[in-house]
């Protein structure tokens, strides 16, 4: 195999970056959904068990946090479809360098 890079063409190179975005995609859902977990499941009950905050809002809340949480999962599924999808440049590069 070769070491000089230059059978790598400049869409290539462009095709290599799209791989960073779901990537990127993936960190901030990822992120967002262990955040509005750790509300729904921890801080929003504890608020209502040193009585911080009424039952009635308790209530109120999580509902919204939970579908929160299922969208920020929902899109760390389709980031990681996306880049998974987006993997076949790996493959076509590898090809031509072993040419």
């Amino acid at each position: 195999m070769s070491t000089d890079p230059s059978f790598i063409t400049a869409l290539d190179w462009q095709r290599v970056g799209g791989l960073l975005l779901p990537l990127w995609w993936l960190f901030a859902s990822v992120a967002a959904f262990a955040h509005t977990v750790l509300l729904a499941y921890a801080i929003v009950p504890s608020l209502g068990f040193t009585r911080e905050s009424p039952a009635s809002a308790i209530r109120i809340v999580k509902p919204p946090l939970y579908g929160a949480a299922l969208f920020f999962l929902a899109l760390a599924v389709f980031s990681v479809a996306v880049f998974i999808n987006r993997l076949d440049i790996l493959k076509e590069i590898f090809d031509k360098g072993l040419q």
